[in-house]
């Protein structure tokens, strides 16, 4: 089964047929996994997106806050994270913490753990990074750059 990619210019948003099943704007078009990454990307740069006169989506420079930047890099952030716990089988990181405290069974348990310890050091790591780009300290790091510096996700064999 293909996973088929989405955005929609009215929500502003991304959706995947795998996640979102057949809940995906009117509007949405599909796009291709290429076009989906350069997007995303392009988004977490502060790039708008487009569709010209063709139809076709188009990334355009627009001048962002420093606030509007993090806000993007944390919206990315968490979608990181979501997309980790849908790989591992919850429906996004909130549903996989929840398991943490639950004894029940003991492999949930350990992965609601695992991936609770994950959120902190993920967050602990990107508000520090967010100070050191308002101090000047470092320059504002593009979304596949914070995430491949964020710390890995260890879930119990």
């Amino acid at each position: 089964m293909s996973i088929s990619k989405f955005y929609s210019v009215a929500t502003g948003g991304f959706y995947s047929s795998d996640i979102n099943g057949s809940d995906i704007p009117n509007d949405a078009v599909e796009i291709s996994e290429t076009m989906y990454l350069d997007l995303r990307e392009g988004r977490a740069q502060g790039k708008q997106i487009l569709m010209n006169a063709s139809g076709l989506f188009e990334l355009k420079e627009v001048e962002l806050s420093s606030d509007e930047v993090i806000r993007l890099l944390r919206d990315g952030i968490q979608q990181h994270m979501d997309a980790a716990a849908v790989t591992a089988g919850y429906d996004d990181i909130r549903s996989a913490i929840t398991y943490a405290d639950e004894p029940a069974v003991p492999r949930f348990q350990a992965e609601g753990q695992a991936f609770r310890a994950w959120r902190s050091l993920v967050w602990d790591y990107c508000y520090k990074q967010i100070d050191a780009v308002k101090a000047g300290a470092r320059d504002t790091p593009t979304l596949d750059e914070l995430v491949y510096e964020l710390p890995t996700l260890a879930l119990p064999q």
